[in-house]
């Protein structure tokens, strides 16, 4: 007998119908809070910033204006103005947040009735862009052009303009067009709320007057100032001053983006080279900001100050002007004609590093025209020849190859083995006896040379050869110049400094070391040189040169200045010398000028009251195919705080290898009247 089935329970899958409600309340719980957190913040907006924005919204967008102030004034050592501002009224374009090319072009057409602006500049884009603005114009264009693009499409106007610049000739616009495309282009160079000038030159009272009583025709066009730099004194120092870019240069292209991020317009005047360029960020000032708006409601224009704006701090230089003249003056009567390429000085502080001036002349020696080159001080590099002396004596002493007390050293011919012979200038065939002292007094080069050797392990004997010599002579010489400041960047204040150049050290050219011993193979400026006798002059520390002595501002409605910063001396390195060492050198250069024996090389600088001390150089060189020299000298006054370095290339006749202490002579004349007005010790 069958026994009755048990119906089976069925189980509920524990997974599903469960958990979905536990799922969706959680969400549900999320999107409420959401919600709760959106209707808090709308109420806040509705409510508690109501009147904000209703403020805002019945009233137009704020426009920000901006107002040049003038540019830092600068001036020389004794407070005379060097460089300063001229104001003129100009005419000025401040374009609105948002401004279409129709508008921009019938703003344009309308001041071009009472402006008149100079056209050289008009590009063909703008002339294109200005020519299709007007449809009747836009569509003689478009005839000539095959599967021409939509109206007032970007890919249309694109074409129109593309097939103008390349048919301009057929399409002309007059004189009064091309004034007006002018006067657009300019508007289209700004961006919103920026200022740009349209005209700067010249404004006719009457166009001041036109433009004034018809502003409101003319959005965004106003009656502004405008500076140029002035220069009172002259332009002894202009090359050094540098230069400043106009509104119609406009911007640096190099600089342009860099420059607009800094909150400068296209069309700013900004320094462009040296000083200007240096100090730009002291001299530009601060733009006066204003915040204008228009009550729609009232109609009623509304301006608020958020920036008052401050004019360009001044820079006082430490440069003499009269002395500057002076010493420009002096280069040009008595560098020598022939081949000589100019003539170059620079008289400095040796403790502080302030140059009293610093003057340079170059000459085209095809014409004899001269022109100013201060700045050939410091990117103009030349062989300098036996000035470097003191250093290479210096050098050889730290490096334990002579003493002060044992410097003894026969001057002989110099002849290596398949070479020409190098030789002193006093001694051509003979021995002579020489010290660390009287080895300057004579400005031998045998006596560096064979310290030279010395230091590269090697001892002279005639006929020898430099196979053995010790490459690391080359960086021992260097670097005993490098610490007087020869061969290295001297951080002047100034951009676009070289050091020169430094000649090949491989094997084959191991006899330029000989060369480089007496200042015959690497090459450097002149104000290296200033600084190589400031710090000889200063007892062993190098100081960076600079011609700014201060910055200072003026405060508003007040002629009182006010300083900000004096120049720093700055210290680069020192010499490390013991002061038996640096006596040799002094005695030395004291010899030069003061030595009682036939080979005193300075004694043209012994009448010179105050005294000085002094170490003179002449280097070979060839000038247009022709062999030539350059005349060189650095002297120092001893507690006297200057000192004066001069370099004169190319000069034809080696009887006048001298003129360098010829110069020397009236510049120190002119310093003691100029800048010291002392005349005896």
């Amino acid at each position: 007998m069958q026994q009755p089935r048990r119906k089976r329970r069925r189980r509920r899958a524990p997974n599903s119908l469960t958990r979905i409600p536990v799922r969706l309340n959680a969400l549900l719980g999320i999107v409420i809070l959401i919600l709760v957190i959106l209707g808090v913040q709308l109420l806040n907006l509705q409510v508690r910033k109501a009147d904000k924005f209703k403020a805002e919204v019945n009233s137009s967008a704020k426009s920000i204006e901006k107002e040049n102030v003038q540019r830092g004034n600068i001036y020389d050592s004794t407070g005379k103005v060097m460089v300063d501002n001229k104001g003129s009224q100009a005419i000025t374009y401040q374009k609105p947040k948002s401004i279409t090319e129709a508008e921009m072009y019938k703003v344009a057409n309308e001041v071009g009735k009472y402006l008149q602006v100079d056209t050289d500049q008009l590009a063909d884009t703008n002339y294109a862009m200005y020519y299709i603005q007007d449809d009747k114009r836009a569509q003689k264009v478009g005839r000539h052009i095959n599967n021409l693009a939509s109206d007032g499409t970007d890919a249309q106007v694109r074409q129109l303009t593309q097939y103008l610049k390349q048919h301009k000739d057929d399409f002309p616009l007059t004189d009064a067009q091309k004034n007006n495309a002018m006067i657009y282009q300019k508007m289209g160079d700004a961006y919103a709320l920026s200022t740009v000038y349209l005209k700067t030159n010249d404004v006719s009272a009457e166009e001041i007057a036109n433009i004034g009583e018809r502003q409101s025709k003319m959005p965004g066009v106003k009656v502004g100032l405008y500076y140029t730099r002035e220069y009172p004194s002259g332009d002894a120092m202009a090359s050094i001053i540098g230069a400043v870019s106009t509104s119609k240069s406009g911007l640096p292209e190099s600089q342009v983006n860099s420059l607009l991020t800094k909150g400068y317009d296209r069309d700013d005047s900004v320094g462009t080279s040296y000083l200007e360029q240096y100090y730009e960020s002291a001299l530009r000032g601060t733009k006066r900001k204003v915040s204008v708006g228009t009550d729609n409601r009232t109609g009623k224009t509304s301006s608020k100050v958020i920036q008052p704006g401050q004019a360009g701090s001044d820079l006082t230089l430490t440069v003499n002007a009269k002395f500057q003249e002076d010493l420009q003056k002096i280069l040009e009567e008595k560098i020598p004609g022939g081949l000589t390429e100019g003539g170059y000085a620079v008289m400095i502080n040796p403790k502080t590093g302030a140059l009293y001036g610093m003057a340079g002349v170059h000459r085209d020696n095809k014409t004899g025209k001269m022109t100013s080159d201060a700045l050939g001080n410091i990117n103009r590099a030349q062989v300098v020849g036996s000035v470097v002396k003191p250093a290479m004596i210096t050098t050889a002493m730290m490096n334990n190859v002579i003493t002060p007390t044992n410097s003894a050293v026969n001057d002989v011919p110099i002849q290596i083995a398949g070479t020409a012979v190098k030789s002193s200038w006093f001694n051509q065939n003979g021995s002579v006896p020489l010290t660390a002292e009287t080895a300057l007094e004579a400005s031998s080069n045998s006596y560096v040379m064979q310290l030279m050797l010395k230091m590269g392990g090697l001892n002279y004997y005639p006929n020898m050869t430099l196979g053995n010599l010790d490459p690391s002579v080359w960086s021992k010489m260097r670097n005993g110049f490098a610490r007087f400041g020869l061969g290295v960047p001297t951080g002047i204040d100034l951009p676009g400094e070289v050091t020169g150049i430094k000649g090949k050290t491989d094997a084959a050219h191991s006899g330029n070391a000989l060369d480089e011993s007496f200042g015959q193979y690497d090459t450097f400026t002149p104000i290296q040189l200033a600084q190589y006798v400031a710090t000889i002059a200063n007892g062993g520390y190098r100081v960076q040169p600079h011609v700014v002595e201060s910055i200072s501002n003026r405060q508003k409605d007040s002629n009182v200045e006010h300083l900000q910063t004096t120049i720093p001396t700055k210290v680069l390195g020192t010499v490390g010398w013991t002061d038996a060492q640096r006596k040799v050198i002094y005695d030395g250069m004291d010899r030069v000028v003061h030595g009682s024996g036939s080979r005193v090389t300075g004694s043209q600088l012994k009448g010179i009251k105050p005294s000085v001390s002094a170490k003179t150089g002449t280097a070979e060189t060839f000038t247009d195919g022709q062999e030539t020299f350059s005349s060189t000298g650095v002297s120092f006054a001893k507690d006297r705080d200057v000192a004066l370095a001069i370099v004169v290339p190319g000069i034809s006749n080696k009887d006048q290898d001298s003129v360098a202490n010829t110069i020397s002579v009236a510049i120190w004349e002119a310093y003691w009247r100029d800048v010291a007005n002392a005349g005896t010790d």
